[in-house]
C-alpha cells in the first residue's frame, strides 16, 4: 500500500455541499498498490475534455460490469449537482426512465384470467372430454381412467362433505404414494378445502406438530401410515377400508369456494427449530399452471411422471398439471425417485414427455439416459438449486433433442423465473431466466429501492396473484418476509427471497446465491437455523453451528459440551436429531469442539471449523487394505463411482462423500461387474466390509 495526501472523505449521510467544505482539509489514506494483489472493483478515469472512461477490475460473476458502474457513476454526478444539500447516500442512482424500465418493462406483470374456482374443475372439464383415457398408472399394472379417477375422488369429496369438510377447514393426507394418494388430494381440493400433505417419512414428532399447527378435521391414511397419526381431535379415515365411501354420489359436487382460498399448507425448514407451514391460494396455482401450459404444452398422449413428495410444491406440477390435458400420470414406486437408473427405465418404458428433476438428481440422471431411451422426452424442468453449467453441457451432449428449463421459484410463490437453456461450452454462468407475467420479481437495495441494471441486490416477488397468504398462525414471520410494495398499488406486498440476484442489460436474471444461511439438498429447503435450535435443546450441548460442506452437500454439526469437557455422545445427538428432523436435514457428522470461533465480523467462521471436522477426519481414519478378492472389487468400484483416492474398508458411503444417488450408481456397478447386489440398508449406512459380507450372505 502507498499513502497520499488526499480530502477527507465524506460521510455518506453528509450532503454534498458539506463535504465540498471539507474538501480542502489534508487527510492522509491508504491508496491500493496494483501490485499487493488487493481487489479494486473498477476504475473510473474523467478526460480533461470531459469524457469518462470505466473499467471493471474484477472477473468475479458478482461484480458489475464497466457500463454499470459508468452510468451509475454519471447519474450520481447529476444528483448531486441537482440536490448539493441532500445526503449523498439517499442520491438515486437511477433516472426515472430506467427506474420504470426496472419494475415494469423488464417485468411485463399481467394479471392472470382465471375462471376456476378449485383446483379439481379443469381436471373436471378434461374427464368429460377423455373419459375412457388413461389417467393413472402405476408400476404394479394398474390403470385407471379418467372417469374412474374423477368419480372415486367425487365419492370421497361427498363423504367429506357430509363430514363437514368444506372451504375454510383443512384435511391431513397421511399415504403411501401411489393411487390412494391421488384420488384423496384431488377428493380434498374438490370440497373447496386445503390439504396438509404428511409425508410418512418424517418422524413422529414432526408429524405431530404438524398436525397440531395445521389442526386438521380429518386425516385420510392406510394401513402402512395408520400407526403414525397420533390421537387428536382428528378424525382419522382409512382410505382402503371406509364403508361409507362406496355409498356416496359419484357426480361432481356443487361447492361455493373462493379461488382465493386455501390449496394446502406445505411445511419448510424454519429458522426457529420448527418448520413453518406456508399457506398458498388455489388461484396461485392455477396461474401457475395456466402460464405453464401456455409455454410447454401438454397434450392427450404425453405422459408425466408423479415422483415427487406431496410435501414438496413440485408435486402441484406432476399431480394436476399433466391432468387437466388428458396427459397420462406414472406413479413411480416409493423409494424410487431416488434410483437414477429407475428413473431412466421409467422414462424410456412409458415414453415421457415431461420430467422436473432437481440438479443433485439431474447428474446421476444423464449418466444412466441416452437420447434413444428419452424418444419421447421434450421438456426436463430443472430447479431447486443452483444448474451449473457443467450440468447444462452435459445435458445438451446426453439429450439434444430436449428443452433444458432453468426455473426457480420459492415455495411461498410457485414458478416465477424460467429459462430454455441453448447450448453454451465454455460460459461460466447459467442465466436465471425472465419473470413470469403471474408475477413481477424486481431487485432492491436494503431501503426497498431499485438498484441499477447490473448490480447485485436481493430478489422481492410481487404480482397481484401467486404469492402464499401467510406462514400459516405466524404472523411475525409473516410480516418479516411479506412486505409491503413501496412501487405498487395500495395493499399490494411483496415477498423477500433471501437470494442474492442482478438484471443482466438484456432483461435476464442470474442467481449469484443466498444473502441468508439457507441452503438446499436435493432441492429441498433446509435452514441450518432449525437444526442448530434442535440440537441446543439437547441437555449435552452448551452451544452449536451447523454448516454446508462441499459438493454434494453434506451437513457438519459442530457442539461445545455442556459440560466443559471435549467429548459428547454422538450417538445420543443424533438420536435425538432423528426423532425430530426429517432424514435430509440430518448431520452427516457431529463433531464436539471447545468453542464456535468466529470471524472479525461476529459470523461464525465456517472455514475454522471444516479445517477442524478435516483434522479430526484425516486423525480418526484407519486406511484398512481389503482383505480378499471381493473387498478388492468393492474398493475399485468405490474409487471409481465416488471420484476418491483412497478407500479404507471401514469407510461407510457418508464418509467418503456418497450419498443415496451415488448409492444407487454403486447397486449398479455391484451387479453389472459383481453380479450381486448387498442390501440396500447395509449400502447406505455400513461400511465396505459390511457390503462384502452382506453380498456374501445374499449369494
Amino acid at each position: 500500500m502507498r499513502e497520499a495526501i488526499t480530502p477527507v472523505p465524506a460521510d455518506p449521510a453528509d450532503s454534498f455541499r458539506a463535504a465540498l467544505r471539507g474538501a480542502g482539509e489534508p487527510h492522509v489514506a491508504a491508496i491500493p498498490d496494483p501490485g499487493t494483489g488487493q481487489r479494486v472493483d473498477a476504475t473510473i478515469v474523467v478526460s480533461e475534455d470531459g469524457r469518462l472512461y470505466a473499467e471493471s477490475m474484477s472477473s468475479s460473476v458478482d461484480a458489475p460490469p464497466a457500463l454499470t458502474w459508468a452510468q451509475t457513476f454519471v447519474q450520481l454526478l447529476i444528483g448531486l449537482a441537482r440536490d448539493p444539500d441532500a445526503p449523498m447516500a439517499m442520491l438515486p442512482l437511477i433516472d426515472a426512465d430506467e427506474r420504470d424500465r426496472i419494475l415494469h418493462r423488464l417485468n411485463p406483470h399481467r394479471r392472470p384470467d382465471i375462471r376456476y374456482r378449485t383446483m379439481s374443475e379443469p381436471f373436471e372439464e378434461q374427464a368429460a372430454r377423455t373419459p375412457d383415457a388413461v389417467a393413472l398408472l402405476d408400476e404394479f399394472g394398474t390403470a385407471m381412467s379418467y372417469r374412474e379417477l374423477n368419480t372415486r375422488a367425487n365419492r370421497w369429496a361427498h363423504l367429506l362433505l357430509r363430514r363437514g369438510v368444506g372451504p375454510g377447514t383443512r384435511v391431513g393426507i397421511c399415504l403411501r404414494p401411489g393411487i390412494h394418494q391421488i384420488i384423496a388430494i384431488y377428493a380434498v381440493v374438490k370440497t373447496g378445502a386445503a390439504y396438509v400433505p404428511l409425508d410418512a417419512e418424517l418422524p413422529d414428532v414432526r408429524l405431530a406438530f404438524m398436525l397440531e399447527d395445521a389442526a386438521p378435521t380429518q386425516v385420510l391414511t392406510d394401513g402402512d401410515c395408520r400407526d403414525r397419526i397420533p390421537q387428536g381431535p382428528w378424525q382419522v379415515t382409512d382410505v382402503e377400508f371406509e364403508p361409507g365411501y362406496a355409498e356416496c354420489a359419484g357426480t361432481d359436487p356443487v361447492v361455493d369456494a373462493d379461488p382465493a382460498g386455501l390449496l394446502h399448507i406445505l411445511y419448510t425448514s424454519g429458522t426457529t427449530g420448527r418448520p413453518k407451514g406456508v399457506a398458498y391460494p388455489t388461484i396461485g396455482a392455477l396461474a401457475n399452471l395456466q402460464w405453464l401450459q401456455g409455454r410447454y404444452p401438454f397434450a392427450p398422449g404425453d405422459c408425466a411422471l408423479f415422483k415427487t413428495s406431496a410435501g414438496f410444491d413440485v408435486s402441484i406440477w406432476e399431480i394436476f398439471w399433466p391432468l387437466y390435458h388428458g396427459a397420462r400420470l406414472v406413479i413411480c414406486r416409493p423409494g424410487g425417485h431416488r434410483d437414477p437408473e429407475h428413473l431412466a427405465r421409467l422414462v424410456e418404458s412409458h415414453s415421457v414427455s415431461t420430467i422436473f428433476l432437481p440438479p443433485t438428481v439431474m447428474s446421476p440422471f444423464l449418466e444412466e439416459i441416452s437420447a434413444a431411451r428419452a424418444r419421447g422426452l421434450r421438456w426436463a424442468f430443472c430447479g431447486g438449486e443452483p444448474v451449473t453449467p457443467r450440468i447444462r453441457d452435459t445435458f445438451h451432449a446426453t439429450l439434444p433433442h430436449v428443452t433444458l428449463l432453468n426455473c426457480y421459484g420459492p415455495t411461498e410463490a410457485g414458478s416465477v423465473v424460467d429459462m430454455p437453456l441453448a447450448p453454451d461450452p465454455g460460459a461460466l454462468v447459467v442465466p436465471l431466466g425472465r419473470p413470469a407475467t403471474n408475477f413481477r420479481l424486481t431487485i432492491l437495495d436494503d431501503k426497498l429501492e431499485p438498484v441499477p441494471v447490473g448490480v447485485p441486490g436481493e430478489a422481492y416477488i410481487g404480482g397481484e396473484v401467486g404469492l402464499a397468504q401467510a406462514y400459516w398462525r405466524a404472523p411475525g414471520r409473516t410480516a418479516e418476509r411479506f412486505v409491503a410494495d413501496p412501487s405498487g398499488p395500495p395493499g399490494s406486498r411483496l415477498y423477500r427471497t433471501g437470494d442474492l440476484v442482478r438484471y443482466r442489460h438484456d432483461g435476464v436474471l442470474q442467481h449469484l446465491g443466498r444473502i441468508d444461511r439457507q441452503i438446499k439438498i436435493r432441492g429441498l429447503r433446509i435452514e441450518p437455523g432449525e437444526i442448530e435450535s434442535v440440537l441446543a435443546a439437547h441437555p449435552a450441548v452448551a452451544d452449536c453451528a451447523v454448516v454446508a460442506h462441499g459438493a454434494p452437500v453434506r451437513l457438519l454439526a459442530f457442539v461445545v459440551p455442556a459440560d466443559g469437557t471435549e467429548a459428547v455422545d454422538a450417538t445420543a445427538i443424533g438420536q435425538h436429531l432423528s426423532s425430530i428432523l426429517a432424514d435430509h436435514m440430518r448431520p452427516e457428522s457431529i463433531v464436539a469442539v471447545s468453542r464456535i470461533p468466529a470471524n472479525v465480523n461476529g459470523k461464525i467462521d465456517v472455514g475454522a471449523l471444516v479445517a477442524l471436522w478435516q483434522e479430526r477426519v484425516d486423525r480418526e481414519r484407519e486406511i484398512v487394505p481389503p482383505a480378499d478378492e471381493l473387498e478388492v472389487a468393492l474398493v475399485e468400484i468405490y474409487r471409481r463411482v465416488l471420484e476418491t483416492d483412497q478407500v479404507s474398508v471401514l469407510d461407510t458411503l457418508a464418509q467418503l462423500g456418497g450419498n443415496s444417488m451415488l448409492g444407487f450408481r454403486l447397486l449398479e456397478q455391484f451387479l453389472t461387474r459383481l453380479h450381486a447386489q448387498p442390501e440396500v440398508a447395509v449400502l447406505l449406512t455400513g461400511t465396505v466390509r459390511d457390503v462384502a459380507n452382506s453380498i456374501r450372505i445374499i449369494s
